[in-house]
């Protein structure tokens, strides 16, 4: 919310009167006119706030100096008051006020006695005359109150008049509440509970600092102190039982309660507080006061107060009794603060569930703790009350039991409250102790269980450690855990949690450098806090590195330069990573933004800063990771000090680093890149300024002129550059960051510095149309940005007529053809092009005389009715050349356009009377309505002049008739029962006329609509698709339209003379259409936009002060409610599609109520609408439809965000009803009972983190206490639910299969236990363990897994081992007799236990017992078992069993071990042998297949770990087996265990530490195995090339043989491979033919990369053909219509043979083909797959690139490498292939025209910038050259010519080629400088390239570009395409032109293309 800029000082009359008698004590004084006189009329004649205060000052030391001279009282004396008054009548808060009271208070003694007397005559004045109105009774609340605030002379001044103001007080308060009790609109009823708070917090104020003056009154005084007190007491109770009232005023009226009996009663108030408020007897009991019984101040009275008022009044009790009074006993000695009070307030919990009562409670019990702790530092505390406030007391541990509640709630204010009451506690505990802090054992246990036992996902965990480490050292928490600092930065990875764990990490790290005092431990300390730091920034978490930048480096660089020494140090080496780099620059960024580097300039030109070299930030801003980019940017941009200069070299870095990053593709880097250059314009305004301001120095510095002409040709340089980037088919990136900087540039750089650069002088006619050209771009954001350029451009005189010749008619020509048209994307580009011309000069003018363009688009009646409109009866031609100029120019303008467009959608409209479809494929209307609603809204309606209202107020009448009838037509449409691709009737009606009319001749009129026809004709297979899209787009446009005219067009109130745009029936009709749209409306589409506009008006109603319409609302409410109850089928309410629009409709009714109502409507409504989803359902019959409405709406309230908490008391009851919906016998019940319970789980435990259903992230968990503490009902209801739902649910003579057990289970699954909550009784978890046991019994798969699943967090630590034991004790020792399904379900649950116990170290040695007892259940993996299923989970128990008898160390389980180990090797053994993995017959068996994957995986896992006793060779022949099986599910398993072995060891060796996922590893394997498995390449590649048929098992299978460690480690002929590498790739090339899936033929071609060497090293003439096919087949997959997957393989081919394939093939593949693969390679980098680029830069480095950049330069550095490495040996043929590449560079054609563009396939390609960059090196290439002419071409001369060397003559070519086209790569790094130095070009090969050059220009040229100016604003794909292939043509004739200029070859070659005669033809790309 933005602040409200101060009001200047105004003279109202009494100022005037006092001022006139100054005047007469002046002119009494002929010699001198008085000075103060002077300053004052100064004063009141400013109207700026600053300078007035300026003017007050002076006027208070002339008032001090002529007191001192004791000169002219009378005019003193007036001085004063007019200076008292001026405070007085000043708003609270006002400087001027502040000013005042500070010079008050600094006065002298007589000065302060005059001020003194002055202000209480001016307050008894004020508060006797009493209130008259509630403005006026306001504004003296806030005087008395002001004179209050930190004005010790202002409370001297209202003691003295005490009791009158007291008494006004309490006449305001009731003049404000008797208001309030009026019928008010919402914004009203809110403003008079605010005068209300302020009322009271002023009464309490002068009671605790002016009751004092009362002290000795007489009994007179009492008497009216009571008076006043019965009605003070009377209306803050009826505040208390009122239950909407603002919580503060509750909470403030109650501490005033206090203190009214406090000065009415003394000591005994207290007593009668027990007696009253707390009903407790009190000794020695006094009878009340007879006055207190006529007050509402009774039992009767407060017992009817709401919890939430109960707990306010509490507060306030807490808040103002004193400690002695709080210690006060009752007759059962127990104390108000330490037994009665705390004890109800704990109590008050249960009963309080909404939000404001659940932070009124954490308030209250925060004041309980703050007055405990000073009731322990107060001289009344005595050793027993000491010893009951200590930690281990009961009443601390209930506070911290309260505390453990609440610190996870959702309200962020409650969890900051939790924060403050755990502090207060910690300092009430400390100070009943005298232990040391290290040594309290209270603390050591607290802050022990908080390291270990609670999560790091708790965010309260982070604030309590954060107090824990105030009391305790660091070092103390360092020893319980060492690793802290790495575990709280392991949780800056969570948004949610970082600024949390980042404050902790601040706190810990300077407690503990606070703690070390020697030198040497500094280092220690940098080892512990600074370098985790560095590591996370150098780590591969984006969002960790991002929260450590922002959050905790600032911090630790401010604990000392050391710490920046530290950092840079550690940074700074030899062997520096990219990683490393990227941290230095961020570290460094920091420290520059701080002040910490050194700002003068470095005195080494190669190091910025002092610190880093300039050649390493280079390096940095081509990082390829984008935050090491942008951070290298900023630390450039940024500066400590704005006006210091930027140097030369910066400019070069920023030049270097703009241009190629102008398209990165993610939204954060661009948002990030123009914030920083923000910030670099304004150091540049700024030091530029500073820099000018020294031309006309006499201390000139040196070089000034230099420095300056830098900052132009810079802006210069950007300037030019971001328009040039604009240029067509550039990425969307591109364009919109170029936009944003040049919106920024244009708004920053204006006003220019006295010489300095000026950005205007730049503009051209071509920027001018670029800009405009970019107002068709398809991103609104970037027309905006354009549209906002070009009105700075217009303000400057730069407009369209001037700059590029185009008339205001053409523009509107052009605007209106868009605005009919029925391509949905033209819209928005007409809407912007008619703003345009409404920026254009005397646009008035020139729409009264604009009757030409109008004829081309407007009807003959539509004419007339504009030839009406200005001159006829509503003259308004006439009208508006009255109104005043200045609005005439804005309104007057937008008005005409209006009526222009409201006449045209006329037309339209009579189109669409006569067939919809007609319209839907000609004129649409709803683009019109869409112009009128962007022109609409850039006017400021409620600005407008009453004149201006009255001219448009017809234009809005007919704007909404034409709206309403719109809406009309089209609502058959999307009001139908299935709107989508349906055509009613209605929609054909007019068809046949129109076809009709195609034979006449005649009349135009009948020749345009025999064109229209022709057109329906051509779209009748699109006509759904019209149909529907012109119906809901035009319900959009007229809902947007509608609610934005509420929301800001002003209303005329009735009986007054206010004039308005709309008339509240207007308004009205308004609500009924969005009413009828939302109800009816069947289209999503529709409802949803329709709901859009609704809101804005319900916004406007709700806070109208017109009673009519803010009661509307309600009314709406009302009848909607009425309908939903009405269960009538004849009712137009859909009962399908989610009820459609009537949630829509609700939601948006109670959403938009203001919150400062207290929401009655929302609250009225859910009650409402949770009776009818909670009513039970008839057995028989049909479903009921107000149950369904009721749930749907249900769910759309409770997903309202917009709502928030307020919805929290409703969500038991919400759930409630969706777990009891399951139960319904009706499907539409239980359809949206499932939704509403979705809905209920997301707003209860948040959006689901995980998509896989198995695993539940804490986050979306809640402790049990938290969750049945905030929703108590659901306890007992979901523990009945439960008990129902297992009643029989081990019956096995019929399926129990119970509606509501799944929603419970489901429920309880995110429910945990929290070590420090304890144990309660009343909501104890383990209640629900029995029951969770039972279902493990069900019949129903489903449920048994949930059952498991719910089961592991219920159980405590304690319990696990019973629970154990139990479960065991479920399964039979022998087969006989066994239910599966039982068994089946206690080993599930078994699982999951054992999967909790393995996660407990120190509670797995407490189970041994119960983990022994598996020995005797064993007969469950045996044949026995003939249930796969049992068999399946007994194996996967068994297996965790083992792992946790493994941390077990007695003999007894080592005996145990061995046992079952034997019997479960025995059991695979045995299925094995039999052949179990063949048999194909038993797949149809339930669990076989899931069963085989299991005994699979185990049985490979036991091999490879175990296998000791096997031979290498029975390891191999066992995995062969399993790998020959019939099922394709063994061999997937097995091959993904060879992959995840062959990928663990591939990361060993390149990162040192295996996956610790992996449960197999090479580490782990014996040799055997190793040995086994390295042996299996002949069988796995025989298998792979000739057996396997499974596509699944073929991905996997090459993936295996492509990591197989041998590949890489030996030579093919050394594998004991049969076939040749030859043989293998014909092979794998015949799969890929044969292939139909691309996922297979990757995984093939990847594996090649090993073979493709080998042939190459042993080449053949055999091999030519094979490689032919191999690169055919690489060529086609990398085209942008290929998977990621295929584009990835052949890049990762590259690059592994990048040496063979790209360097040193020529002698086996040729020239040609290793050229092709640098074609591959080019085509992939400009892909947009981010993996695929990754993997072209690596190839790149091991090309000889020193360092990977990112992927816009990896292009450039691309094509150079290819020049570096190929130029000195090929240089012609180099020069031939980049040519080729831009001649075969094909884009795709969009195809025919469709009603929305096909979007982009590659957005990051851009085919101008590839084709630059070729130039670029082509220029290179030639300028390197020298041309040797052909011999034979001779022989007649006496010699031969000397070779032409074109080095010095092409220089100047070369330039003119650059000055025409203007590249967007840099070219500024010497790149014209190659690694080669000359280079021969043959006549031959120059023949070659003019040849190729002149074949496409004569078969490819594109046409010309039409005149038609119009064109450019209606492109299509195809548009863009010929403008690419026009550039693409002029680049190649630059090449053929200055090719054939030096060397001669085409100078008489007649066939020379006739464009390259004039190269600037197309003046389109100048731009």
């Amino acid at each position: 919310m933005s602040l409200q800029k101060k009001e200047y000082l105004s003279c109202h009359e009494l100022l005037k009167d006092r001022l006139a008698k100054l005047v007469l004590i002046a002119e009494s004084d002929p010699k001198e006119e008085c000075q103060i006189l002077k300053n004052f009329r100064k004063l009141f004649g400013i109207k700026d706030v600053k300078q007035q205060i300026v003017c007050l000052k002076e006027i208070c030391t002339k008032v001090q100096e002529v007191s001192r001279r004791n000169e002219s009282d009378s005019e003193l004396e007036l001085s004063l008051e007019i200076l008292v008054d001026v405070y007085l009548n000043c708003s609270p808060k006002h400087t001027v006020k502040r000013l005042l009271a500070s010079t008050f208070q600094n006065f002298s003694d007589d000065l302060k006695t005059l001020v003194s007397r002055r202000m209480v005559h001016e307050v008894t004045v004020k508060v006797t005359a009493g209130v008259k109105d509630i403005q006026d009774g306001r504004k003296t609340v806030n005087m008395i109150y002001c004179l209050m605030e930190n004005f010790p002379l202002g409370e001297h001044c209202l003691s003295q008049v005490f009791l009158p103001g007291l008494k006004y007080l309490s006449q305001a308060l009731e003049e404000f509440l008797a208001a309030k009790r009026c019928e008010l609109s919402p914004v009203e009823d809110n403003e008079m509970m605010h005068h209300c708070l302020a009322c009271i917090q002023a009464s309490s104020k002068l009671l605790q600092k002016c009751a004092g003056s009362l002290e000795g009154r007489e009994s007179d005084a009492q008497r009216a102190i009571q008076s006043v007190s019965i009605a003070f007491l009377n209306n803050i109770v009826v505040i208390l039982k009122t239950e909407n009232f603002l919580l503060d005023c509750k909470t403030s009226g109650s501490m005033c309660l206090t203190l009214l009996l406090k000065l009415n009663l003394g000591s005994k108030a207290t007593e009668l507080i027990l007696d009253v408020i707390f009903h407790e007897k009190v000794k020695n009991k006094a009878k009340p006061p007879g006055w207190i019984l006529q007050t509402s101040f009774s039992r009767d009275e407060l017992s009817q107060l709401s919890p939430t008022s109960c707990l306010c009044l509490w507060f306030g009790i807490l808040a103002q009794l004193d400690i002695s009074d709080l210690l006060l006993h009752n007759e059962d000695n127990k104390s108000l603060l330490l037994d009665i009070m705390l004890e109800r307030i704990l109590d008050m919990g249960s009963r309080s569930c909404d939000t404001t009562g659940k932070l009124q409670m954490a308030r209250t019990i925060h004041m309980w703790t703050t007055r405990a702790l000073a009731c322990v530092r107060s001289d009344c505390c005595d050793r027993v009350v000491t010893s009951r406030l200590s930690g281990l007391g009961h009443l601390l541990q209930k506070v911290l039991k309260f505390v453990w509640t609440i610190w996870e709630d959702s309200t962020d204010v409650i969890r900051f409250t939790a924060k403050d009451i755990f502090e207060s506690l910690i300092k009430v505990h400390k100070a009943t102790t005298d232990v040391e802090a290290p040594e309290d054992q209270f603390l050591l246990d607290l802050s022990r269980s908080l390291l270990s036992e609670v999560s790091w996902s708790s965010k309260g965990k982070y604030g309590t450690l954060r107090i824990l480490a105030e009391s305790l050292k660091v070092s103390t928490l360092l020893q319980y855990n060492p690793d802290l600092a790495q575990d709280i930065l392991n949780n800056l990875k969570e948004q949610t949690v970082a600024c949390y764990a980042s404050d902790l990490y601040d706190k810990l790290s300077t407690e503990h450098l606070k703690e070390l005092s020697q030198p040497d431990d500094r280092k220690q300390w940098q080892k512990i806090w600074v370098w985790p730091v560095l590591q996370c920034m150098m780590g591969n978490s984006t969002h960790q590195r991002t929260y450590v930048i922002e959050y905790i480096l600032p911090k630790l660089l401010k604990t000392g330069k050391d710490t920046l020494g530290c950092m840079i140090s550690s940074l700074c080496n030899s062997s520096q990573s990219d990683e490393q780099l990227g941290a230095l620059i961020m570290c460094l960024r920091r420290a520059r933004v701080m002040g910490l580097l050194d700002h003068a300039v470095s005195k080494s030109p190669e190091c910025l800063y002092g610190v880093v070299k300039t050649e390493l930030v280079k390096q940095a801003l081509s990082h390829t990771d984008d935050q090491a980019r942008l951070d290298a940017f900023a630390l450039l941009c940024e500066n400590h000090k704005t006006s210091e200069p930027i140097n030369q070299s910066e400019f070069r870095l920023l030049k270097y680093f703009i241009q190629w990053n102008m398209k990165n593709q993610s939204p954060s880097f661009r948002q990030h890149m123009v914030a920083h250059i923000k910030k670099l314009f304004l150091r540049y305004k700024e030091s530029e300024g500073a820099l000018c301001r020294k031309l006309n120095s006499k201390n000139r510095p040196p070089g000034l002129d230099t420095t300056l002409s830098s900052y132009k040709a810079f802006g210069s340089w950007l300037f030019q550059f971001l328009l040039h980037s604009l240029y067509p088919c550039s990425a969307f990136a591109r364009r919109t960051t170029a936009l944003s900087v040049l919106s920024l540039m244009v708004d920053l750089l204006s006003p220019a510095n006295a010489g300095g650069y000026v950005i205007w002088e730049e503009w051209k006619g071509c920027h001018i149309q670029t800009l405009m050209e970019c107002l068709t771009d398809t991103f609104e954001d970037n027309k905006t940005e354009a549209y906002k350029v070009l009105r700075s451009c217009f303000s400057q005189g730069l407009y369209l007529k001037r700059m590029i010749n185009m008339s205001e008619s053409e523009l509107l020509d052009i605007g209106l053809t868009l605005a009919g048209s029925n391509r949905p994307q033209d819209c928005t580009t007409g809407a912007f092009l008619l703003r345009i011309v409404l920026l254009q000069p005397s646009i008035q003018d020139f729409f009264f005389s604009a009757q030409e363009i109008l004829t081309k688009h407007l009807s003959p009646s539509a004419l007339t009715q504009w030839g009406d409109l200005l001159n006829g009866e509503q003259g308004l031609r006439e009208a508006l050349q009255k109104l005043p100029l200045q609005p005439t120019e804005s309104s007057g303008g937008t008005v005409l356009l209006l009526w222009i467009l409201l006449f045209y959608l006329k037309d339209q409209l009579q189109v669409a009377r006569t067939g919809l479809f007609i319209a839907a494929a000609t004129k649409p209307m709803y683009p019109t309505l869409h112009c009128i609603r962007y022109i609409l809204f850039d006017v400021n309606l409620k600005k407008l002049s009453k004149s201006e209202m009255l001219l448009w107020q017809p234009l809005m009448e007919n704007l909404l008739f034409c709206c309403l009838e719109i809406s009309d037509i089209v609502s058959p449409v999307v009001q139908n029962s299935s709107p989508e691709g349906n055509v009613p009737e209605e929609a054909i009606k007019g068809v046949e006329s129109i076809f009709a009319s195609e034979g006449k001749t005649g009349t135009s009129e009948d020749k345009v609509s025999a064109s229209e026809a022709e057109r329906c004709v051509e779209t009748v297979t699109l006509m759904p698709e019209y149909l529907i899209v012109c119906c809901w787009r035009n319900v959009k446009e007229v809902s947007l339209l509608l609610g934005q005219l509420t929301l800001e067009a002003p209303i005329t109130t009735p009986h007054t003379s206010d004039v308005g745009l709309l008339t509240v029936q207007q308004n009205e009709v308004i609500g009924e259409y969005f009413k009828k749209q939302l109800m009816e409306s069947i289209h999503r589409g529709a409802f949803e936009l329709a709901c859009a506009g609704f809101v804005k008006q319900c916004e406007m109603l709700w806070r109208c002060n017109i009673k009519t319409l803010h009661q509307l609302p309600k009314l709406w409410l009302d009848q909607v409610m009425a309908d939903v109850k009405n269960d009538d089928e004849n009712n137009k309410l859909c009962a399908t599609r989610r009820s459609a629009g009537i949630p829509f409709f609700v939601q948006t009714l109670v959403s938009s109520e203001p919150h400062s109502t207290g929401r009655p409507c929302f609250k009225w409504s859910v009650k409402e609408l949770l009776q009818l989803a909670l009513m039970e359902d008839t057995v028989s019959g049909t479903p009921s439809n107000s149950k369904v409405h009721a749930l749907n709406i249900l769910r759309a309230l409770y997903k309202d965000s917009r709502l928030g908490e307020v919805v929290t008391p409703f969500v038991a009851d919400g759930l409630m009803a969706a777990i009891l919906g399951f139960q319904s016998p009706f499907w539409a019940v239980r359809n949206s009972s499932t939704l509403l319970l979705s809905t209920m789980i997301t707003r209860i435990f948040g959006v689901k983190r995980s998509k896989d259903e198995s695993t539940m992230s804490k986050k979306n968990c809640q402790t049990g206490r938290q969750f049945f503490h905030q929703y108590p009902s659901l306890y007992p209801f979901l523990l009945d639910q439960l008990e129902v739902a297992t009643r029989n649910i081990s019956d096995t003579d019929q399926l129990h299969l119970h509606p509501g057990l799944y929603p419970v289970l489901m429920i309880l699954g995110r429910l945990f236990q929290s070590p420090l909550e304890g144990a309660d009784t009343s909501l104890n978890l383990a209640a629900f363990i029995p029951y969770v046991i039972r279902c493990s019994s069900s019949p129903v798969l489903k449920t048994r897994i949930m059952a498991a699943r719910a089961l592991q967090p219920l159980v405590q630590k304690g319990q696990l081992n019973s629970v154990m034991i139990q479960l065991l004790d479920m399964i039979p020792v022998e087969p006989k007799h066994a239910k599966h399904s039982h068994v089946h379900g206690a080993l599930i649950q078994i699982l999951n236990m054992l999967e909790v116990i393995l996660t407990m170290a120190d509670e797995i040695q407490s189970m041994e017992s119960s983990v022994s007892k598996w020995k005797d259940k064993m007969w469950l993996i045996s044949k026995k078992n003939p249930c796969y299923m049992t068999k399946q989970a007994a194996f996967e128990v068994t297996e965790k069993v083992l792992l946790v008898m493994e941390q077990l160390s007695s003999a007894q389980t080592n005996h145990v071990t061995k046992e079952i180990t034997n019997s479960m090797t025995e059991a695979l053994n045995e299925e094995f042998k039999a052949g179990i993995h063949n048999k194909q017959t038993l797949c149809c068996v339930p669990g076989f297949v899931e069963y085989l994957t299991v005994i699979t995986k185990l049985d490979l896992q036991i091999t490879l770990r175990d296998g000791k006793s096997s031979s290498a060779a029975d390891i191999a022949t066992k995995i062969q087996s399993l790998l020959g099986s019939e099922l394709y599910e063994v061999r997937l398993v097995v091959l993904d265990v060879l992959a995840s072995i062959f990928t663990a060891h591939k990361q060993c060796k390149e990162h040192s530490d295996p996956p610790a996922t992996c449960p197999v590893t090479m580490t782990t394997m014996s040799s055997a195995a190793i040995d086994g498995v390295m042996s299996l390449l002949p069988y796995i590649l025989e298998r792979a090339l000739h057996q396997e048929q499974h596509f699944e098992c073929q991905i996997k299978v090459f993936k295996v043989l492509d990591l197989h460690p041998l590949l890489e480690s030996k030579d093919w002929k050394d594998l004991s491979v049969r076939e040749s590498s030859l043989q293998v790739l014909k092979q794998c090339l015949c799969l890929i033919e044969s292939s139909r899936r691309e996922e297979v033929n990757a995984a093939i071609i990847r594996f090649s990369r090993w073979l493709v060497r080998d042939v190459l090293q042993h080449w053949t003439d055999d091999c030519m053909e094979t490689v032919d096919s191999w690169t055919a087949i690489l060529r086609d997959s990398v085209g942008t219509e290929k998977i990621t997957d295929l584009q990835l393989s052949v890049a990762m081919v590259i690059q592994h043979n990048a040496l063979d394939l790209l360097r040193e093939c020529q002698t086996t593949l040729g020239t040609k083909k290793m050229f092709e693969f640098w074609e591959m390679l080019t085509n992939l980098q400009q892909e947009d797959d981010p993996e695929v680029r990754e993997v072209i830069t690596m190839t790149l480095q091991l090309l000889g690139n020193a360092r990977a950049v990112q992927p816009s330069l990896t292009l450039d550095y691309l094509v150079r490498s290819f020049i570096d490495i190929h130029a000195a040996t090929k240089g012609a043929n180099c020069l031939l292939t980049l040519i080729s590449w831009i001649v075969s560079n094909e884009s795709s054609s969009e195809g025919s025209e469709r009603l929305f563009d096909k979007s982009e396939m590659n957005v990051f390609r851009e085919d101008v910038l590839f084709y630059q960059i070729i130039l670029k090196y082509c220029l290179a290439l030639i300028q390197h050259g020298h041309f040797i002419a052909s011999q034979t071409k001779h022989t007649n001369n006496s010699q031969c010519p000397e070779p032409v060397s074109p080095k010095e003559s092409v220089a100047s070519s070369i330039d003119q080629v650059l000055s025409q086209l203007h590249l967007v790569v840099n070219q500024e790094e010497n790149d014209m400088e190659m690694s080669i130095t000359t280079l021969s070009l043959l006549e031959s090969d120059v023949r070659e390239v003019l040849d190729l050059i002149r074949t496409f220009m004569e078969t490819k040229s594109p046409s010309s570009l039409t005149s038609d100016k119009g064109r450019p604003f209606m492109k299509t794909g195809a548009f863009q395409e010929s403008l690419l292939d026009q550039y693409k043509y002029q680049v190649l004739g630059f090449i053929y032109k200055l090719l054939s200029d030096l060397t001669g070859l085409s100078k008489n070659d007649d066939q020379l293309p006739t464009c390259l005669n004039n190269l600037n033809c197309i003046n389109h790309w100048k731009t």
